[in-house]
């Protein structure tokens, strides 16, 4: 399976638990997504855990309020946009998460930056 799905998935079904916090394997590009989860207040926190073994996981706080996050482009089709074209959320609290060559960005900061790249997923 697709690991940014399943990382989309699997919080979605801990926040429909009502859990607290949840683990997920670690991956560059999943900090990424969770420091833009964060920063617009779709989760608590999230940090490193380094395993004794040498592997490393993430652990997330949730918030309990309910969040959709919905995958865009996946392995068996990707979908690239341009700055112009990025599309715009239907609501207001939505955004659009996009990785460009320079990093992984919110879609208005990459409209305003004027990168495009591959559009991940929007979270509702």
């Amino acid at each position: 399976m697709d690991p940014i799905a399943e990382m989309f998935s699997q919080i979605k079904n801990a926040q429909g638990a009502r859990h607290e916090k949840m683990t997920i394997s670690y991956s560059k590009i999943k900090l990424a997504i969770l420091e833009i989860l964060k920063s617009h207040q779709q989760i608590v926190d999230f940090r490193l855990i380094d395993l004794p073994e040498g592997r490393k996981r993430i652990e997330i706080d949730l918030k309990q309020d309910l969040i959709d996050i919905r995958r865009i482009s996946r392995p068996g089709r990707r979908v690239y946009t341009t700055a112009s074209n990025i599309p715009r959320p239907k609501r207001p609290q939505s955004m659009i998460v996009i990785s460009t060559s320079k990093g992984m960005f919110e879609g208005e900061e990459a409209r305003k930056k004027g990168l495009g790249g591959e559009l991940i997923g929007e979270i509702r």
